[in-house]
């Protein structure tokens, strides 16, 4: 449980939460756009995104966290650019999509994402098991979110 106590475990994920944060509050009335298009019959409510990514960006930093720490894995470079890219794709996302209205812009970078994020966990499992699991429930939300604008891009 030293893990508790290391200031750089609630830094991660203090960061990633204000990052996440802050691509969301960049957004004018993201509810009334998502609500004006055409949505698949999977489309979750607009109120269960903000409760969602909060859990998500809080395990986003823990395992950012696992990753930074473990100075013994010699492809730490290679996870913490994972993580990086991957994140920078994430927060592109809500610029993409709800700024810009852009459906095709978000849909490529969600796939990067999905992608990135795949070999992410892919390097992970044979890594960091704890880091990989995680992240699983992250990885579960990014493959229906990109079900899910794939879905909005052909239905709008």
């Amino acid at each position: 449980m030293s893990y508790i106590k290391d200031k750089r475990l609630w830094f991660s994920m203090l960061g990633i939460v204000v990052l996440g944060s802050l691509s969301g509050i960049t957004i004018d009335n993201p509810k009334k756009y998502y609500l004006s298009l055409e949505l698949p019959f999977f489309a979750p409510p607009s109120w269960l995104f903000g409760p969602v990514w909060i859990v998500l960006y809080l395990m986003l930093g823990a395992a950012l966290y696992f990753i930074w720490i473990d100075k013994s894995s010699k492809q730490r470079p290679l996870l913490l650019t994972l993580f990086i890219v991957q994140l920078v794709a994430n927060l592109l996302w809500s610029f993409l999509f709800f700024n810009q209205k852009n459906i095709l812009a978000a849909l490529i970078d969600i796939t990067i994402l999905f992608l990135v994020l795949s070999l992410l966990q892919g390097f992970l499992f044979s890594v960091n098991r704890v880091t990989f699991l995680l992240l699983l429930p992250y990885y579960a939300w990014i493959t229906f979110a990109t079900a899910l604008t794939y879905a909005i891009f052909f239905l709008n």
